[in-house]
């Protein structure tokens, strides 16, 4: 018997068999301290994966008339067999109780949003978004997700599609205003004409939606997940002086270009990647196509491990995946002004960009608080703290609201769709990538359809390629990015703007 949606119109799902009905046993039943209520309308899902920062979990999903309850089973994860110091205190922290080492259980009515996602290069994932504190006026993003997919050999998006129409026929709140009816390749290409995306752009553009929230919430739109290290959410550097005793943020020459990736903004260093690029162009090797950049602006191991080794669980996963050590101290997240200059100049392998954490309110990250031991630079220095940049007077609080003011300047505002081109719309890939200087390795844009007719030995290799190594976000915009308006007081007088309207 098919499932039926009781809002077809909102919700173009077509699920195409009933899931298991069988009641759950009694492990499933008490998760994470708290009971499930009982019902005799079970629906379950087996074989089904909890997508977390430690790695997938594999287990069993149940939905009943009121929760969503998912228990851990077994392990696909090496990294979680053997839970170092570091990692263990992630699982078992208050933040984590409604989703921690056992599994989870989640009220239908706290669900705001689910969201597509692709994991390991299939259409089988989903993220649900949940508001877990008071809600922040004008924030079009929630702030608790839980990721979930399959990956057996059968026909995923049958199964996603499964639960999440279940989801919204139990609960008709949960929005679906970003889920796609088709595949996600042929969903993104057409979703710049549908509502959602154009009506959150014009509120942004209206300055209804600030800078920062805007970046989150096409993240989230575009595949990117806190859940997920390799397609973690992307941020840009914004400024460019991270040496002066006092920043003045009214001046133009201490921001970044928005209209270069990060591997252009410095000419000599460009033309060494053009010179690769036009080598590689005249092998003619139809297994590798020319790129420019072998690294990526946004990876699981050269970005957000390397952002946050401060951080549990951070910091076990990383030493996890350096043989159960830390990398060598040169080679660390030391100093923000030589992050930069690595980035920006110097290095050959390094075009990274940021993570929200350097424009959100928590500065922890660039703290040791755990007093780890990162060994000394060559000079003797030892690793602790990262080192600010002196207009932060020493303190990671001022570092990041600076940072933050900066992001939501007249003079960033001014020039953000630019860089929202290059991440996430049409400078992204093709003819105009190449015009911009934008073009990164092959296996970075690869998407489901390229998996298509691989080898399961190439299949293999690519998806260790881009778990390492990075992969772009999908492709939201297929013409240049409206700019952002520039007169406030003007995009006040509104007559036609209702205050209780959704803003996306």
């Amino acid at each position: 018997e098919r499932l039926s949606s009781k809002d077809d119109d909102c919700d173009p799902i077509l699920p195409n068999h009933r899931p298991d009905t069988t009641e759950p046993s009694s492990s499933v039943e008490v998760v994470s301290g708290m009971t499930a209520k009982s019902s005799v309308d079970f629906l379950t899902w087996e074989n089904i994966l909890n997508v977390t920062p430690i790695g997938p979990r594999r287990g069993r999903l149940v939905l009943t008339e009121t929760h969503l309850i998912f228990t851990h089973t077994a392990s696909d994860n090496a990294l979680e067999e053997d839970y170092d110091d570091e990692i263990m205190p992630y699982l078992q922290s208050p933040g984590r109780q409604a989703n921690n080492a056992s599994g989870f259980m989640l009220s239908l009515e706290l669900i705001s949003e689910v969201l597509p996602r692709c994991y390991k290069l299939r259409d089988g994932g989903f993220e649900i978004f949940s508001f877990t504190g008071p809600r922040v006026e004008n924030r079009v993003w929630s702030d608790f997700s839980i990721y979930l997919a399959f990956d057996d050999p059968g026909d995923v998006i049958m199964l996603r599609n499964e639960v999440v129409h279940s989801l919204k026929e139990r609960f008709h709140g949960i929005k679906l205003k970003f889920w796609p009816s088709i595949s996600l390749r042929d969903y993104m290409t057409s979703l710049v004409k549908t509502d959602p995306l154009t009506k959150l752009t014009k509120n942004w553009r209206k300055r209804r939606i600030s800078n920062f929230d805007y970046l989150m919430k096409l993240n989230f739109i575009a595949g990117r997940s806190k859940n997920d290290l390799s397609n973690y959410i992307v941020f840009p550097w914004v400024l460019n002086n991270y040496s002066s005793k006092v920043l003045d943020l009214d001046d133009r020459n201490n921001y970044r270009d928005l209209s270069k990736p990060m591997g252009a903004l410095d000419e000599e260093r460009l033309q060494k990647f053009i010179g690769r690029y036009k080598a590689l162009k005249k092998e003619k090797d139809d297994l590798n196509i020319p790129f420019m950049y072998g690294s990526h602006y946004s990876s699981k191991c050269g970005v957000v491990l390397h952002y946050l080794i401060r951080k549990r669980p951070f910091t076990g996963l990383h030493r996890k995946l350096q043989g159960g050590k830390f990398d060598i101290a040169s080679r660390l997240f030391d100093s923000v002004r030589r992050e930069w200059e690595k980035a920006s100049k110097d290095s050959f392998a390094r075009v990274n960009e940021l993570i929200p954490e350097f424009y959100s309110d928590d500065p922890s990250f660039l703290r040791n608080e755990n007093s780890w031991q990162f060994g000394e630079m060559a000079d003797g220095k030892i690793v602790s703290d990262v080192l600010l940049p002196p207009w932060a007077e020493g303190s990671a609080e001022n570092f990041v609201n600076i940072m933050r003011k900066a992001l939501e300047s007249e003079i960033c505002s001014e020039s953000l769709h630019n860089w929202i081109d290059l991440i996430f719309g049409y400078r992204q890939q093709g003819k105009e990538a190449k015009r911009a200087n934008n073009v990164f390795h092959q296996h970075t844009y690869y998407t489901p359809r390229d998996l298509d007719n691989k080898k399961e030995y190439e299949k293999q290799s690519i998806l260790l390629q881009v778990d390492d190594f990075g992969s772009c976000p999908q492709q939201l915009f297929f013409r240049p990015h409206p700019r952002r308006k520039i007169s406030v007081e003007d995009e006040c007088k509104d007559d036609d703007h209702d205050p209780h309207e959704e803003l996306v």
